[in-house]
């Protein structure tokens, strides 16, 4: 079992103040003596500080992953940067899709592809908002990639509830956990106007693990819908919650329901 901790947090009015970093400083020191294997933080939070967010992870001998926006050759990206228990810096993933509106008011380039990051409890995908739960392409080139779970910081001004349904479609086409994280609830200025942000409802989705094949068929037999499947943290409040899941579990299971639904297996 995987230990994650889910920070939603109540941002600043402005996502770049620097009043974010002191805050996700403090969150990330009420994580102290849990014993996480990875702590994660929305999209644009906390915006800046990639030392501070390495020295803490080490700190905290846990994964982190912050959202950061990163400066490369004279272009921003909007990223999930991940960080391993000694504070090294893993890798980072930009969004692919960046819409209109943070193009405009923080300057971010597109990124141009998907990959996938090592860690000691298994190979994970990073995929921003809107490239995970309104694209395809990202969960199928991570799949193709091997990976045990992916995890997907976002931040909604719209579509907030449209998150979870989509993202448990994904879970289902890869029998995938995965986990979504969200800001609190509260008025965001971007581009110098203010927005009302649909925060809370972060969430944690664990396929079924069973113990043996015929427990797996009792579990599927009356299977109507995947909403079993999820953990929600319904409060739009800034909240922080862990979860346990099974990756193990659910890539031994993989290859059976896909062959069993979809008639075939993917290669091991």
């Amino acid at each position: 079992m995987v230990k994650i901790i889910l920070i939603q947090p109540l941002p600043a009015s402005r996502l770049d103040s620097r009043e974010n970093l002191d805050r996700a400083l403090r969150l990330l020191n009420r994580c102290r003596g849990q014993n996480a294997d990875l702590i994660c933080f929305p999209e644009y939070f906390p915006f800046w500080g990639e030392e501070e967010m390495a020295r803490a992870a080490r700190d905290l001998q846990a994964y982190v992953v912050a959202g950061l926006v990163a400066e490369e050759r004279g272009k921003r990206y909007n990223t999930a940067t991940l960080f391993d228990r000694q504070g090294k810096l893993v890798g980072r993933q930009p969004k692919v899709n960046p819409g209109k509106l943070e193009r405009r008011a923080f300057g971010v380039t597109p990124g141009d592809s998907w990959q996938s990051f090592d860690t000691d409890f298994g190979r994970v995908g990073l995929i921003v908002c809107i490239d995970f739960w309104g694209r395809p392409e990202g969960s199928r080139e991570l799949v193709a990639q091997g990976v045990d779970l992916i995890v997907n910081p976002s931040y909604f001004p719209v579509m907030r509830r449209h998150w979870l349904m989509a993202s448990l479609a994904r879970a289902w086409d890869y029998y995938l956990p995965v986990v979504g994280i969200n800001t609190a609830t509260y008025r965001g200025e971007i581009g110098g106007r203010q927005y009302p942000l649909q925060g809370g409802w972060s969430f944690a989705i664990q396929p079924p693990a069973p113990d043996s094949p015929k427990e797996l068929s009792d579990i599927v037999r009356p299977w109507d819908d995947l909403c079993t499947w999820a953990t929600v943290q319904k409060s739009e409040q800034e909240e922080i919650f862990s979860v346990s899941l099974d990756l193990e579990g659910a890539r031994k299971w993989r290859p059976v329901i896909q062959e069993r639904f979809f008639g075939w297996a993917p290669p091991s």
